[in-house]
């Protein structure tokens, strides 16, 4: 490899390219400062660079798009013949940018993506339970390793190298080469970085509790509820009690001053006075209605759901989250089927202690439990009331066995209500083998055999999860021996996969870290700036001057490489630029920046033996410049005192990368 030089200078661009001879260049690549980052600061939609009240920053300032013309003018004439010009810009001066570059004589190709990511079936744990992080999608919220919520901002989707993890609990994980996973240290590793036998951070925070008891009214929606009416013997209105129902008609009539009539009431409403009337008369109201009327603080605190199989029955205020109700919700999810007045569970004959449970905490509540004989050894144990199956949807979520999920209300019980789910799922689904001393649960729903997963986990014993697949839409089959202890989540094997589809989240968390559902933490990708729809990419304009062949027409035009965040002020990867280098020049080539910033273009010339010229305004860019390439090997050229004469000009130009 011949040896790479370089010459660097304190110097305008426009002012520092007309020193250049003509036709005396191989490439360009540059980053200039654009006016857009101007916008971004003053509407808040970049926090970086805010050194002072002038700009955003005082590292550089602004290049004005006015001044592009001239720039590219000099650009296209410094450049050999048959040769390429790259310029990074964010997707709004890509606008601005393109038509002067072609005024000035260039020919526009096409834009390339600089952007990272997780295989599309990477199950993440959601409000809407454990989803494909390819279902997720902007509004969703998701877990983070302290257990709260967060809002996803904007997914992504980009095809590029991926690596395949295999992990001890027996998930694989399809990930980009740069994504980066939480260590159980603490820091942060990217994949490519992973060994097997790396221990990864679990976060397994679905578990704890926020209440004991739930309210009827939390899980009746407002329009369907229906409230008791105060005892006939007191007042409607003023709540004073009498000897009599007859009494108390007589003072709601003649001497109650608040007291208002049906037909007043029934105006109010909007409704007949005789539809009015009929409910007064059976004891009970509309929620909605006691409300409107002014007479909901006088209602006994017993609910009921409108159309309700019978209208006699009043449920308690609030139900105990106990054991039992945990196993009959783990039944449900298990084996059962609702509708919005009745629910199903499909049982054999000979599980007489299901049946038996069923019943009893189902009468618990004043209701009863039917069993219908099916074919065979089946049975379905039924239970006709729309205020049960409005209990059942409010821990358990979807409509067949491969999407039900359990609800975030369901994770706010206590611990023994969740081991009573736990319980019930097993008790349906779960088979023990004798064989090989350990339980097996066999679900279609992702989110319910996560849920298992992680309880396994959470009470300490060492568990598994699979996907396996049936003639029908597959399933997950989690293993667990309660007398093998839980290990560290760790890596098995990591491999190269080639360039497989991704997808990756932004969230709205200053830690960027979200939890999968098998409880390893992640890292999210960055969103950058931007105002309505945030940029998670940057485009890199390729120009051509003549007409040149890229040294390798296999690469593709979504470049994948995470950018720097505490380096140089809006420092780019020089790998970015090493994949332009490659592709548009021979070794010994001249590569020219005149927005040079932190250096990283030179850095990527001298690691590919190309030489480096470049410029900044900034005395900064140049002492760093100047000092990494040094430490890379690079010597300064001979004509440096020749290449270093261009004046500060109009002080306009220095990029920061």
């Amino acid at each position: 490899m011949s040896q790479s030089t370089y010459s660097v200078a304190l110097s305008d661009a426009v002012t520092y390219l007309r020193s250049l001879p003509d036709t005396s260049v191989d490439l360009v690549i540059t980053d200039p400062a654009y006016e857009s980052l101007e916008k971004h600061r003053a509407v808040g939609t970049t926090t970086r660079l805010t050194h002072s009240k002038s700009s955003s920053n005082d590292w550089f300032t602004v290049f004005p798009n006015t001044r592009f013309f001239e720039l590219f003018t000099e650009v296209y004439r410094v450049l050999k013949k048959d040769t390429h010009f790259y310029l990074y810009c964010d997707p709004e001066t890509a606008f601005i940018a393109k038509p002067e570059a072609e005024r000035a004589g260039f020919k526009f190709w096409k834009p390339l993506v600089w952007d990272k990511c997780l295989g599309p079936d990477t199950p993440v744990r959601t409000a809407r339970g454990v989803l494909r992080i390819a279902d997720v999608v902007a509004g969703d919220r998701v877990y983070t390793p302290s257990g709260s919520l967060v809002s996803v901002l904007a997914t992504r989707r980009t095809h590029a190298p991926a690596m395949r993890v295999a992990l001890s609990n027996g998930q694989v994980v399809f990930a980009s080469r740069e994504h980066q996973f939480a260590l159980a240290d603490g820091t942060l590793s990217e994949t490519a970085a992973m060994r097997a036998g790396t221990d990864l951070r679990t976060g397994d925070i679905a578990l704890a509790e926020t209440q004991t008891h739930l309210r009827l009214e939390d899980c009746i929606d407002e329009d369907e509820r229906v409230v008791e009416l105060p005892d006939p013997s007191s007042c409607l209105f003023c709540g004073r009690e009498f000897e009599s129902s007859r009494a108390a008609g007589a003072h709601q009539a003649r001497f109650c001053e608040h007291a208002r009539s049906k037909e007043a009431m029934a105006e109010e409403l909007g409704v007949a006075p005789k539809r009015l009337r009929r409910w007064m008369n059976e004891g009970r109201l509309p929620a909605r209605w006691a409300a409107t009327l002014g007479l909901s603080s006088l209602a006994t605190g017993r609910a009921q759901t409108r159309l309700q199989n019978d209208v006699e029955r009043w449920f308690p205020e609030t139900l105990p989250l106990d054991y039992g109700w945990g196993k009959l919700i783990g039944l449900y999810a298990a084996e059962g089927s609702r509708t919005d007045i009745a629910v199903s569970f499909a049982l054999h004959r000979d599980e007489k202690h299901l049946k038996n449970h069923i019943a009893r905490t189902v009468r618990a509540i004043g209701l009863t439990a039917k069993q219908v004989d099916g074919t065979g050894q089946s049975c379905t144990v039924q239970v006709y009331s729309k205020m049960f199956s409005t209990i059942i949807g409010h821990f358990v979520g979807g409509s067949n066995a491969i999407t039900k999920h359990f609800l975030p209300s369901l994770y706010a019980a206590p611990i023994e209500f969740q081991r009573g789910v736990f319980d019930g799922l097993i008790e349906g689904d779960g088979h023990w083998s004798h064989d090989e001393q350990r339980e097996t649960l066999n679900v279609a729903s992702l989110d319910l055999a996560s849920f298992a997963f992680r309880f396994v986990r959470h009470i300490g014993w060492e568990a598994t999860i699979r996907r396996g697949e049936n003639d029908h839409a597959g399933f997950w089959r989690v293993r667990f021996d309660p007398a093998q202890k839980l290990t560290p989540t760790r890596v098995i094997s990591i491999e190269d996969a080639g360039d497989l589809d991704l997808v990756d989240i932004a969230i709205d968390d200053p830690n960027q870290l979200y939890v999968l559902n098998d409880g390893v933490v992640t890292h999210n990708c960055r969103i950058g700036m931007g105002y309505h729809y945030r940029a998670r990419y940057e485009f890199i304009l390729f120009f051509e001057k003549g007409k040149r062949k890229l040294n390798d027409l296999g690469v593709a035009d979504i470049i994948s490489q995470p950018r720097i965040f505490k380096g140089y002020p809006t420092e780019k990867p020089p790998e970015v630029s090493e994949v332009l280098i490659k592709q548009s020049t021979e070794e010994g080539a001249l590569i020219v920046d005149p927005f040079m910033g932190s250096g990283s273009v030179g850095v990527a010339a001298g690691r590919l033996g190309r030489s480096f010229r470049g410029c900044d305004i900034s005395p900064s860019a140049l002492e760093w410049t100047e000092t990494r390439l040094r430490e890379l090997g690079m010597v300064r050229a001979a004509d440096d005192a020749v290449m270093s004469t261009g004046q500060l000009g109009l002080s306009l130009g220095a990029r920061t990368r």
